[in-house]
């Protein structure tokens, strides 16, 4: 079984008695079998937990001709735990489509894309380089693997049938609270990216604008500090209050539960009430059924009643 203990800069090492050398032997074969198209790659690179890799993406990794990374840095701590000696070429959103990055690239040669965690081009760099390759008949293929907020939603206990991912928050209130005005009426789980200074300031504006929904806040996802605090908004702005926030934080919201008014429905209802009920019964028990604003829906029976008389 995986034995995994902390190295000088927190990187796991790895003693297996699971694997027969048999078994090895076999998949290394198969991957060297791998018949893989020229082009770049998408690689997905763990989220924290090293070994939320794919062997896909371990050998795409050592096939290519130069890696493209974020930070050279922080990916080489990666390369170098799989032993893969491939050559770091920094690629981030000041020179992605620079000379210095898109002349490297030739067609017939296999080439990854890789951010610093989790799936490239998702809330970082990386999408002009890949129009750009897609504007050059370069092939561009996915490989799927980590991504954090997919990692939180699933772990969430909200639903997961429908959402929308808003990313990072504007640092500053006012715009902050802009863009959540702006989806507080949508009724799929709404998932978002906060860093550790702004995560209570962001929850209380969550709060006020959407009410006390219920919600689950992700922390170090996979990680060794990995938490979850689940419950109502009000619960955890009163924990992270509490405790001082640390780490890369995923906040899943769930949707907007109001009943959604159709005033085509409505209207359509109300002139088949008229033809039965006097207007001010026709009006209180559309009042009564959807909730609706009295004075409104008082006029719009007038306007029925005269286009029926």
């Amino acid at each position: 079984m995986y034995m995994m203990r902390a190295g000088p800069e927190g990187v796991v090492s790895l003693h297996s008695s699971f694997f027969s050398p048999n078994l090895i032997e076999s998949i290394s074969e198969k991957i060297r079998q791998q018949e893989d198209k020229p082009g770049l790659y998408l690689v997905a690179t763990p989220i924290g937990n090293l070994f939320d890799i794919s062997l896909r993406a371990l050998n795409i990794l050592k096939k290519s001709k130069i890696i493209f990374a974020e930070d050279t840095r922080n990916s080489r701590k990666l390369l170098n735990f799989y032993e893969i000696n491939t050559p770091l070429v920094a690629c981030h959103e000041h020179n992605e489509i620079m000379p210095v990055v898109v002349e490297k690239i030739e067609k017939g040669e296999i080439y990854s894309l890789i951010s610093d965690a989790g799936t490239p081009t998702i809330s970082d760099p990386g999408y002009r380089l890949v129009n750009w390759c897609v504007e050059n008949d370069i092939e561009v293929v996915p490989i799927p693997g980590a991504c954090a907020f997919i990692a939180g939603l699933c772990g969430s206990g909200l639903p997961t049938d429908r959402f929308t991912f808003c990313g990072f928050l504007p640092n500053k209130q006012h715009a902050r609270r802009a863009v959540l005005q702006n989806v507080k009426s949508k009724a799929e789980t709404l998932i978002f990216l906060e860093s550790p200074k702004r995560i209570l300031a962001s929850l209380k504006d969550m709060l006020e604008i959407f009410g006390d929904r219920h919600c689950c806040v992700c922390r170090e996802l996979t990680k060794l500090y990995e938490e979850f605090q689940r419950g109502s908004l009000s619960k955890v702005v009163e924990y992270f209050s509490e405790n001082e926030p640390a780490g890369e934080f995923v906040v899943i919201i769930s949707g907007n539960k109001e009943k959604k008014i159709n005033e085509e429905h409505i209207f359509s209802e109300l002139a088949e009430l008229l033809k039965k009920f006097r207007v001010k019964e026709a009006v209180e028990i559309i009042v009564e059924q959807y909730s609706v604003n009295k004075k409104a829906i008082y006029q719009k029976a007038l306007e029925i009643k005269n286009a029926q008389n």
